[in-house]
């Protein structure tokens, strides 16, 4: 239950989407996923730039953190007449580009911790420049913790070597 993912229009030029994972399982992580979600949505509509975006809901969620729970969260925003990204990585799975020539590879690491471990951290941004056809791969670690029935983890080497199969063309 801690687990999600999130699209929305800042305005009509820009668009934030995130995915996030919660610490801890059940309904104490279902509920402080929800309020996660709720701040950063509300939060991003006033403050455009990813990393003042992350900074603000990293405050508001450490500040009353009694059960010492943490998110972790990749945000961006998307200039959609560009196709510039800007991003904050959190602590979270680094997404892969997917570019048109085939390639994957995973986006660069921005040195966050995860939200609501720490009051007042940096949050650092990187800038990518999408080019038409470019997509994005973003999971979770329920992706690559998954085990098979030989009790097998599928890791992210096979994630990365499924990702060159399905999107090469």
């Amino acid at each position: 239950g801690g687990d999600f993912y999130d699209y929305f229009f800042i305005d009509d030029a820009h668009l934030g989407f995130v995915i996030a994972d919660v610490s801890g399982k059940g309904v104490p992580a279902a509920l402080f996923m929800t309020i996660t979600r709720t701040l950063l949505k509300a939060t991003a509509q006033f403050i455009a730039e990813p990393t003042r975006c992350v900074a603000q809901l990293n405050d508001l969620l450490a500040a009353e953190n009694e059960q010492m729970m943490f998110v972790t969260v990749f945000y961006g925003v998307l200039h959609l007449p560009t196709g510039q990204l800007r991003y904050v990585n959190a602590g979270h799975n680094a997404p892969y580009l997917l570019s048109t020539q085939g390639e994957v590879k995973p986006l660069a690491r921005t040195g966050g911790v995860a939200v609501a471990v720490s009051e007042e951290f940096p949050y650092q941004e990187a800038v990518l420049q999408l080019q038409p056809g470019d997509r994005l791969f973003l999971f979770t670690d329920g992706v690559t913790e998954a085990f098979n029935a030989q009790q097998q983890e599928f890791g992210e080497p096979r994630l990365v070597e499924l990702l060159g199969q399905q999107f090469s063309d």
